[in-house]
């Protein structure tokens, strides 16, 4: 941990956000002022807010745009901000000697990197919603802090209005360091914004005394919106075992990545194209009775279209329809020859999948503070999903008609933020139903309580999974986030399961050379039964911690945590207590519109 704090402080840049954009009026009324573009640089650094304390709000994205709705865009400006400023205030400035330090290792994002982001177009009405998307868009980009599009008005009686476009960077350069016992580190190098372009380098590497060689590593490289197609591509390299690996070995693997997300509901289609080659690597020394020597490819590729665009008035219908279809094949070259057992045979077969999905949705944003973020802006997405997913899958010889659906729908409710899922689906062989899964989820978020010297938001969790009939696939565990954070137990494995997570975040006022810090109490419970048995007749798990987050939001660090464990009851060579140190830990709400058509238990 003192690696990774030393490292920090060379490029640490501190400031803090000030107002929402809905309530401030004094940035509008100098924004409005702006007649041409050589004013534009004189305005954006004559933004001038109060300073306050740091305020919390929770509205409607679209809010600020819609008494500009059906103006035509005459201009669009792009302004790229300084990490050490902000899109609230450009005025507000620190600098101390370590941020000037880090301005000779910083280059800004550049406008046109910006504008490769920008799906929103000159000449075109202005659409609140769309408006609003982008600014989320941009804001979700890795290097990318925060981002305001402000609505610059020349008369009240104008037809047209121009757009301006701020952006606030993170510092791109980045490093860490996760030690995971006395004798074993992973560490990361990167850059994740190189020249202002969006290119991202990373490196990431791997000391362990047990491995043989001792080290290993991987490389990426990571394009932003290829050309301004919205397209990012990833190619990489790695030995040490963290690229789409489904061995139980470590791997070597290359691969290749395109993927085109639903940026915006409006956005014509998305998809992803995947193909990998990995194999094993007896880094570990095992003896040739032991070891598993495998070689697979993986060629996965999906792609959807929206459809059925239709408008109410001048204002176009958020509810949106999405047809999908998807193509997955995992083909080992060559197979273990040890004795596997039911489970490992499974694992190293050979799979094709082959699926299509109809989706109907809505989804609009708030946007809020301090749920996962320390005083970033975040974007909390409410309305709804109903899908239907049909196909084949071919696993160990035998081939399956597949059927799923899943319903979801999440609000807000004064503050609340609240979130329900249900997902069943199964296989169909000789007119009756195999390995069917039911799995229903409901989430919370309490509103967030604002005290003098911290700030509390709690968070509830419960799910159900239950097999009915189960041939093939793997029984369910509850590991990790499946049951118990921090429970490791391989052995315990059953046909339904029942858990519980109660998790209070208390962000504190604490600073240290940037990095804000919040404790986060959590209190996990599980239920794990066989086939035929009642789910609350099933094993019942405890898991107690107590986690101690800090991050840096003007880095490009993820969130830090140290956390400690008590389980009242183990298996195996769990111990009843342990501290777990995560470095790279990224925290985000999930504001993923669609997803790649899939089965719900692999």
């Amino acid at each position: 941990m003192k690696f990774l704090f030393i490292l920090c402080i060379c490029f640490q840049a501190t400031l803090m956000v000030s107002r929402a954009q809905n309530k401030d009026s004094t940035s509008n009324g100098v924004l409005n002022k702006i007649k041409s573009a050589e004013l534009k640089e004189k305005a954006i650094n004559s933004i001038v807010r109060k300073p306050e304390a740091d305020t919390v709000f929770n509205f409607k994205s679209e809010t600020a745009f819609l008494p500009y709705e059906g103006k035509i865009i005459r201009r669009i400006n792009v302004q790229p901000v300084h990490f050490y400023k902000t899109v609230l205030d450009t005025t507000k400035v620190v600098r101390t000697k370590i941020i000037q330090i880090g301005e000779s290792f910083h280059t800004d994002t550049k406008e046109k990197t910006i504008r490769n982001n920008l799906f929103i177009k000159e000449g075109q009405p202005l659409n609140p919603y769309r408006l609003a998307d982008n600014e989320r868009y941009l804001r979700d980009l890795n290097f990318i802090k925060d981002s305001r599009i402000y609505v610059v008005q020349w008369d009240e009686d104008s037809d047209s209005v121009d757009l301006l476009v701020m952006t606030r960077d993170v510092f791109s350069l980045g490093a860490s360091l996760d030690p995971s016992s006395t004798t074993a580190a992973n560490w990361l190098l990167q850059e994740g914004n190189f020249l202002g372009t969006g290119l991202r380098f990373a490196y990431t590497g791997l000391y362990d005394s047990d491995r043989r060689p001792e080290f290993g590593s991987e490389y990426s490289i990571r394009q932003n919106s290829i050309r301004g197609s919205f397209i990012d591509g990833t190619v990489g390299y790695t030995n040490i075992n963290n690229a789409r690996s489904i061995g139980n070995e470590n791997e070597t693997a290359a691969y290749l990545r395109l993927d085109r997300p639903l940026f915006m509901p409006y956005a014509r289609w998305a998809g992803s194209v995947e193909w990998s080659r990995n194999w094993s690597n007896n880094v570990f020394v095992k003896p040739d009775s032991l070891f598993a020597r495998y070689v697979y490819s993986i060629q996965d590729y999906w792609g959807g279209i929206t459809f059925g665009e239709s408008s109410k008035g001048k204002r176009e219908n958020r509810n949106r329809k999405f047809l999908s279809a998807r193509v997955l094949d995992q083909h080992f070259i060559s197979s273990p020859s040890i004795e596997l057992t039911a489970q490992e045979n499974l694992l190293y077969s050979n799979r094709v999948l082959a699926l299509a999905q109809f989706t109907l949705f809505r989804q609009d944003f708030y946007k809020t503070k301090y749920i996962f973020g320390f005083g970033r802006t975040e974007d909390v997405p409410y309305g709804y999903s109903v899908s239907l997913t049909a196909g084949w899958e071919k696993q160990i010889g035998l081939r399956r008609p597949y059927i799923g659906g899943e319903i979801q729908k999440s609000f807000t409710r004064n503050g609340n933020i609240i979130s329900v899922d249900s997902q069943l689906g199964g296989y169909i062989r000789n007119k009756n139903t195999e390995d069917m899964t039911l799995k229903l989820t409901a989430s919370y978020f309490s509103k967030l309580y604002d005290f003098s010297n911290y700030k509390v938001r709690h968070s509830f969790e419960v799910g159900l999974s239950q097999f009915y009939r189960r041939t093939i696939k793997n029984p369910l565990d509850i590991n990790n986030e499946n049951g118990i954070q921090g429970f490791r137990a391989d052995s315990l494995a059953g046909d339904s399961r029942l858990r519980t997570r109660l998790q209070a975040l208390v962000f504190t006022n604490w600073k240290l050379l940037g990095f804000n810090f919040a404790i986060v109490p959590q209190f996990d419970f599980a239920f794990l039964a066989q086939r035929d048995e009642s789910i609350l007749s099933g094993e019942f798990f405890q898991g107690y911690s107590l986690g101690l987050r800090t991050r840096n939001e003007n880095l490009i660090f993820n969130t830090v945590e140290i956390r400690g464990y008590f389980f009242p009851s183990t298996v195996e060579n769990l111990d009843h207590f342990r501290i777990n140190i995560s470095a790279n830990l990224r925290i985000k709400y999930p504001t993923t519109l669609v997803r790649a058509p899939d089965t719900i238990f692999n």
